[in-house]
């Protein structure tokens, strides 16, 4: 009796905590800004005396670098569980899809709607919308598939229907949006040939610039660095004149191993420079899983971990930066696909799925779960954070230094300084392989002749750790420095100036989610 009593107050309550947890959602996850953010073995021998402090993409501002919320025009995605987690990653580019067959899904009838969302939120949180105007539209005859690897608009309708759609998407966020992309990797089927991408490209970039004569476009998007392909476009888009349109030429990359890819990219640079000494050269896509999910050779290997993950995506940031390539970090959040057939068939049967219309891609840096939510923020987040807080548009690369690396590794050796200060940072690592998830150290013979350092210090950019370098360890005569016995492991470790990274107590900047 006393319990039927009670029932009605115990059903109220229920009900008013229920309608609490759905206003207020459980599942939002912090962004840990504390040292131990990451955590991994990495024992360098070293005192740990700092951590690298974050900034937004507001206190960084433009850099050469980007992170891709791409797919979301086929609900992959849904911007509005993962928005607040960008800008403080510190990236100010984001690149979008923009989806002609979403933005019109009936003829004539155009809906800006769900992209306005994600443009407006990116502008005024201080950060660059570039928007890629792929892919094409099966309500119009010959419009073009609306997906990846799918043919390009042809035909007098379609064509027609393709300049009216990018007229009004460049007419709409005309003030708003001035950087943009192309149709995306063109190149993964045989249909769409150099000269009918190029037209694509000519056509689509004659009618944003009427709109935004200052737009800065990208041409191309290649889905890996085709020589043949290039030089074949180029010659198509020279001969017409109309190079003149283009900021950037695009490819993109997923080598098993980061570093493998550099040979390709300095013969791709080749063709471009053959065609314009201007044309900017953009890696716009590439990045790692933070686990094995069997559908490419970047994702399927076996040591696909969250730290591999990190350390893949540091170096392919680094890597592109030292060969003076703009660098696009794929992608932020973790996609779920809608065509699971196409991927589970060689998903072992331990991989547990939660929906078996889905498929999750761990590419992103917040992992997501099949509905969209936001599940945790990953390792690989705070490694490109770390990254994208130090080497922003203030640092320059110092082409040919005096610099050499003895280990009995195969290793690769950038150097970079500060424009206005003249402090410099030398970056190395191990890239005698892909990322492994073992973080033991060998030691190099780094020497350095005309690069100075006053207080140098060893950071991890996977971790944001900063150690001090024991004095016994720099060696210094005239203007040269050696440092014996350094040690590095196959992510991405540099040395700088002390008052560079550390210049008081640890004060991250505090960040409010605002759904």
């Amino acid at each position: 009796m006393r319990f039927q009593k009670l029932f009605p107050l115990v059903r109220r309550t229920f009900l008013f905590l229920f309608a609490i947890s759905a206003a207020f959602p459980i599942y939002a996850q912090m962004i840990d800004n504390t040292h131990d953010r990451v955590q991994t073995t990495l024992d360098p021998g070293f005192e740990r005396i700092g951590t690298i402090m974050p900034r937004t993409a507001k206190e960084v501002g433009r850099s050469d670098f980007a992170i891709g919320c791409e797919m979301l025009p086929r609900d992959y995605g849904d911007f509005e569980e993962f928005k607040e987690y960008i800008a403080p990653l510190g990236i100010k580019r984001i690149r979008l899809h923009a989806g002609w067959a979403k933005i019109e899904p009936e003829k004539g009838k155009f809906d800006f709607t769900w992209l306005d969302k994600q443009v407006d939120y990116l502008i005024s949180q201080g950060m660059d919308p570039l928007l890629e105007t792929s892919y094409g539209n099966p309500i119009y005859p010959g419009g073009g598939g609306a997906s990846l690897s799918d043919g390009m608009p042809q035909g007098k309708e379609a064509l027609a229907a393709w300049d009216h759609y990018v007229d009004k998407l460049a007419a709409h966020y005309k003030g708003r949006v001035r950087d943009w992309a192309c149709w995306n990797e063109p190149n993964n089927i045989k249909i769409n040939t150099p000269a009918l991408v190029a037209d694509n490209n000519m056509r689509t970039a004659e009618i944003i610039k009427k709109h935004i004569p200052d737009a800065r476009i990208a041409a191309l998007v290649l889905s890996y660095t085709n020589a043949k392909f290039t030089d074949e476009y180029l010659k198509v888009v020279s001969e017409a004149g109309k190079l003149g349109l283009f900021e950037w030429i695009i490819y993109h990359d997923y080598s098993l191993n980061p570093d493998s890819i550099y040979p390709k990219v300095e013969n791709f640079v080749k063709i471009v420079r053959k065609y314009s000494p201007t044309l900017k050269i953009w890696q716009g896509e590439s990045g790692a899983t933070s686990d094995p999910h069997y559908t490419a050779p970047i994702s399927s290997a076996k040591w696909n971990t969250e730290l591999t993950q990190c350390k893949w995506n540091a170096r392919r940031m680094l890597g592109d930066l030292g060969h003076d390539v703009e660098s696009l970090i794929f992608t932020f959040y973790d996609p779920a696909y809608h065509d699971p057939e196409r991927y589970t068939k060689k998903v072992d049967p331990l991989w547990i799925r939660t929906r078996s219309d889905r498929f999750m891609k761990r590419m992103g840096l917040v992992k997501c779960n099949e509905d969209f939510k936001v599940l945790k923020v990953k390792p690989a987040y705070y490694t490109v954070q770390n990254i994208a807080s130090v080497f922003d548009s203030s640092i320059e690369r110092i082409k040919n230094p005096e610099a050499s690396l003895v280990c009995e590794k195969k290793t690769v050796l950038y150097v970079f300084r500060q424009k206005k200060t003249k402090d410099n940072l030398v970056v190395f690592w191990d890239s005698s392989s892909h990322p492994d998830n073992d973080n033991a150290t060998v030691p190099g013979q780094l020497t350095l002749k005309g690069i100075s350092f006053k207080e140098p210090v060893w950071v991890d950019t996977v971790s944001g750790a900063i150690y001090a370098i024991p004095k016994d360890r720099i060696l210094r005569s005239g203007d040269s420095i050696a440092f014996k016995d350094i040690p590095l492991y196959d992510a991405p470790v540099f040395i700088a100036e002390k008052a560079m990274l550390i210049k008081g107590p640890y004060t991250p900047t505090p960040y409010s989610f605002q759904k």
